[in-house]
């Protein structure tokens, strides 16, 4: 089953309402989407019918403490727990936070990747996976999308050594934006992973987090044990 967890709709900065995304991700054969919402924001999502909908929220933080508060108030209001990175400062601490789960766009605005070995075994030991973002690359241009992708690929090649979860997303903003599950794992082998890895990452990876936080949710998994039925 494919996912792509970082898809905006109009209840964020997206342009499609919720059903015209789901609908849009069903044809392309997607079996989850997860609908992202700034901090503090919680709508709740309606259920709709043939696909997952999953409610994730993304953090945008000035700065680390600032970042540490908003993740501690909203882990337990949300399935899947992003923060938007490009910020060196940010990116780190997000790494070293095991209540994370997903760092966003590390490399974003800036000219150099944004993320290091020390980013890169802080995310190995908290279980943090990192996004290889394909709106990023869409939306770039000359220049700009030289250093982008000289930028994944740098930091594809840490994520690897470190053995750090790779999730790979549109991060679109109208239903037009989003691509198939396999579309998505060819952005991320073209960045060096290999085929197999590619396609966990918009797969595998990104249905385990969703799974296990929501077993968390609900009380049937700690740290380290999990009620088994």
């Amino acid at each position: 089953m494919f996912y792509d967890l970082h898809v905006h709709t109009n209840i964020s900065i997206g342009e499609n309402t919720l059903e015209e995304t789901a609908e849009m991700a069903k044809r392309l054969g997607l079996g989850g989407i997860g609908v992202v919402q700034y901090y503090p924001n919680y709508s709740e999502l309606p259920l709709v019918n043939g696909i997952d909908v999953v409610k994730c929220t993304m953090i945008k933080a000035n700065n680390v403490n600032e970042l540490s508060d908003m993740i501690s108030k909203a882990r337990n209001r949300c399935e899947v727990l992003m923060v938007h990175g490009g910020d060196y400062d940010i990116n780190r601490a997000a790494c070293e936070n095991s209540m994370v789960d997903v760092l966003c766009h590390p490399e974003l605005g800036r000219k150099d990747s944004g993320f290091d070995h020390i980013c890169a075994k802080a995310a190995n030991e908290n279980n943090v996976a990192v996004e290889v973002n394909f709106r990023e690359i869409m939306e770039s241009y000359k220049k700009n999308r030289i250093y982008i992708l000289s930028a994944i690929k740098k930091n594809v090649t840490l994520y690897k050594k470190y053995d750090v979860n790779i999730v790979t997303a549109s991060g679109a903003v109208t239903k037009w934006g989003l691509r198939s599950g396999r579309e998505l794992s060819a952005i991320t082998n073209m960045m060096g992973l290999d085929l197999g890895h590619a396609i966990d990452s918009s797969s595998l990876i990104p249905e385990n987090i969703v799974s296990q936080n929501r077993e968390k949710l609900a009380g049937k998994r700690w740290q380290g044990a999990q009620i088994v039925e």
